[in-house]
């Protein structure tokens, strides 16, 4: 029987629609183990193994009544618990606050936007660019301009506005933490001009001194990761961390996090501490500062 979480559904705030769904998809698997039924049977009511599985990870949405129909195929007769997962299902399939920027946002990207907006801690590796979440508005506007040269302004505006606004999870009364390991090829790349990247530096310089941010600078070609790694951690305790590889154009959501945590962990230890990060920054700022002229200076 499921409990604790009536409360729970009429506190939240609906946009961090992730968390029903993926509360929703541990209780779902669960019940289908403890049933003894096959999950070709449960595969066969929601319409094919692949639903089933993105209903059982909270990838998706799921339809109230295919939940009720599971819940019938599983035997659950407790009125409390049907119930229960109803408003689950209900809750799963609301649109979250970035429903205005929807046509913006491409399908893949969407189980991951919801789960950052409902994490407790992300943790990143990144040697491409620097994150999202950490991108000073100049560097997110020339980043954003490069990777859509067919946008408008208005376009750009709004791909802007998008992520600005979910840089507001590590900004709030209770910010998710959020710890990241830059390769520092990542400042070495053309994305963006002197003057925008200058602003980077210490946009990032000050995101040092916040307390649920950490940032740690890996040499060049130090770190075992090839491409892009984050996982996300929710609030519940009772859910596994959610692992997005984005590559070309696609993601990935690998359903074993252990691998990706431990070498997170390993290249954590072989990288500079977080207290080193900024004299780092200060050095780059500085040269970057010489080789524009002096024009660039910290305010």
């Amino acid at each position: 029987m499921i409990t604790g979480w009536a409360g729970w559904l009429t506190t939240q705030e609906t946009d961090a629609l992730t968390r029903p769904r993926m509360v929703l998809g541990v209780r779902l698997r669960r019940m289908r183990e403890q049933s003894g039924l096959g999950s070709a049977d449960a595969a066969a009511a929601v319409g094919s193994p692949a639903r089933l599985e993105a209903m059982e990870r909270g990838l998706v949405g799921s339809d109230p009544r295919a939940v009720i129909t599971l819940a019938e195929m599983y035997g659950v007769t407790d009125h409390g618990t049907r119930m229960i997962l109803l408003e689950l299902a209900q809750l799963s399939q609301q649109e979250g606050w970035w429903a205005p920027y929807r046509q913006l946002i491409r399908s893949w990207f969407l189980p991951y936007l919801g789960v950052e907006q409902s994490a407790k801690l992300i943790r990143c590796y990144a040697r491409e660019a620097v994150p999202d979440l950490l991108q000073h508005p100049d560097y997110a506007r020339a980043l954003i301009r490069l990777r859509h040269p067919g946008a408008d302004e208005h376009e750009l505006g709004q791909r802007l506005r998008l992520r600005l606004r979910r840089q507001q999870i590590i900004h709030g009364a209770r910010p998710a933490h959020l710890w990241v390991i830059l390769d520092e090829a990542v400042f070495h790349r053309p994305l963006a001009d002197a003057s925008s990247m200058f602003r980077q530096l210490t946009h990032l310089l000050d995101l040092c001194e916040l307390p649920n941010v950490t940032i740690q600078l890996a040499p060049t070609g130090d770190a075992g990761f090839e491409k892009p790694v984050t996982l996300v951690r929710l609030p519940e305790h009772d859910l596994d961390d959610v692992v997005f590889l984005e590559r070309l154009g696609a993601a990935f959501y690998p359903e074993e996090s252990e691998f990706h945590r431990h070498e997170m962990n390993a290249l954590a230890v072989q990288s500079p501490p977080p207290d080193q990060t900024p004299a780092r920054l200060k050095e780059m700022i500085s040269r970057l500062s010489h080789d524009a002229g002096g024009k660039c200076r910290i305010a």
